[in-house]
């Protein structure tokens, strides 16, 4: 199939005309309205799209493999199953945008705004987006493994069963998201917001949490293992049968959280609140820190193993 050139392109464009798989490799579209245009399997790797216009268009199972479309505007765009891996994204806007099953391995989405943007089965693994805008998108299912979100706002989005292996999320929100059953092993949340979370069974093994906020969170059968919750806030959380066996808890604040049948094995608990906390069926086994005073007041209420 020829190349086609770009006032070709804008000429098909404006009178309607489909570009679907259209041969577009290293185009340069810059700052160009693509506004609802078909570009539908379109091959347009390494194209030059920074700045362009591309509300409602279809770009579904395109390749946009090192392509830059930073600060372009794909506002209601469909990106769905197409292939992004190390596109340019900085700044971009994806507001209600879908992008379902779409390939984003390594690509850049610094201050990118996707707000009610969905990437379920999404691969974001390797993706770099600090400081970027997720509110009430949707993840469920995606996988964004080793990808640094930090300073990012997941604010009541949908992250069911999302995958954050070794993510970096410093100081990021979550704050009232869906986290049910996600896994986050060994991400770094230090600092970060996740105050009303709904986290149920999710897995935060050997993540780093500390100084984060979960106060009034949900994470009833979610584990810790061997997770660091240093100055953690955790303040009228639910954490019923939770995990937190070999975590550190030094410092944290778990005043009125609901702790009955929680596992505290072998945790660090030095300066732990467990103020006005429900602890009944707790285990403490082998748990350090402790005072003699809290231990008392820990048995007294239920609390296992002091």
């Amino acid at each position: 199939m020829a190349q086609l050139t770009a006032s070709a392109v804008l000429a098909s464009v404006r009178s309607g005309q489909s570009l679907q798989n259209a041969e577009l490799s290293a185009i340069d579209l810059r700052g160009v309205a693509l506004n609802g245009a078909n570009l539908a399997g379109a091959y347009l790797r390494r194209a030059q799209l920074q700045q362009a216009s591309m509300q409602r268009t279809d770009l579904t199972g395109a390749t946009l493999v090192l392509a830059d479309l930073s600060e372009a505007l794909l506002e209601d765009a469909n990106l769905s199953s197409a292939t992004l891996i190390q596109a340019n994204l900085t700044g971009i806007c994806l507001r209600r945008a879908i992008a379902t099953a779409t390939r984003l391995y390594g690509a850049r989405l610094d201050g990118a705004d996707g707000t009610w943007a969905s990437f379920r089965q999404a691969d974001l693994q390797q993706t770099s987006g600090p400081r970027s805008r997720w509110q009430y998108a949707c993840f469920v299912d995606a996988n964004l493994g080793e990808s640094n979100f930090s300073q990012s706002s997941f604010e009541g989005a949908k992250l069911n069963h999302s995958q954050w292996h070794r993510a970096v999320l410093l100081g990021a929100s979550f704050a009232a998201a869906d986290l049910t059953q996600a896994d986050m092993t060994a991400a770094i949340l230090v600092g970060a917001n996740l105050s009303e979370a709904q986290a149920v069974n999710a897995n935060f093994q050997r993540a780093d949490l500390t100084g984060s906020t979960l106060r009034r969170s949900q994470l009833d059968f979610a584990t810790f293992w061997n997770g660091v919750l240093m100055e953690a806030d955790l303040r009228r959380t639910s954490l019923f049968q939770t995990r937190f066996e070999y975590a550190n808890l030094s410092g944290a604040n778990l005043a009125h959280a609901d702790l009955r049948g929680a596992s505290f094995e072998k945790a660090q608990l030095e300066e732990a609140c467990f103020d006005e906390a429900q602890v009944a069926g707790a285990v403490f086994t082998d748990a350090t820190g402790l005072s003699q005073a809290q231990r008392q007041w820990l048995k007294a209420r239920g609390g296992l193993n002091l």
